[in-house]
């Protein structure tokens, strides 16, 4: 039986627990997680962009954060799924999801973060096409 699909639902749910975590700090510094459900939450937050401040150091970490994790989600979908392209969707497609489950754990969910979620899927996907090509140029060469 094949690890892949136990490494992509096992990262899958450490991104959701951290998204329903309700204080970022407190789970990423001191490892405590608390959640509070939100059934009404506003979702026109998902469109808030005044918020952002790369200047306050946290908020960079958290960025940075986003960038990794979904980058790192794309490489085990990919190396599940074997599907560039199916795994950039599903990728992209779970990045939004967590966006919008933030809103009722009382989290600020942001489009703004799943664009950053997305340009680590992007990026991803560029390496590992990077990775590819240089398999396949070597496997050529050595034959």
């Amino acid at each position: 039986m094949s690890m892949k699909p136990f490494l992509v639902f096992f990262w899958a749910a450490i991104i959701i627990i951290a998204t329903c975590n309700n204080d970022a700090h407190a789970f990423l510094f001191d490892q405590i997680i608390g959640f509070s459900f939100n059934a009404t939450p506003h979702l026109a937050d998902l469109f808030i962009v005044n918020d952002i401040d790369f200047t306050y150091p946290f908020y960079s970490i958290q960025k940075a954060g986003h960038f990794l994790s979904f980058a790192l989600l794309y490489v085990l979908l990919y190396n599940w799924l074997k599907n560039r392209s199916l795994a950039v969707g599903l990728a992209i497609g779970f990045a939004v999801f967590t966006e919008v489950l933030q809103l009722f754990f009382e989290r600020d969910g942001r489009l703004f973060d799943a664009l950053i979620d997305t340009v680590g899927i992007l990026l991803a996907y560029v390496v590992v096409n990077a990775f590819i090509t240089y398999r396949r140029t070597e496997a050529k060469d050595a034959s």
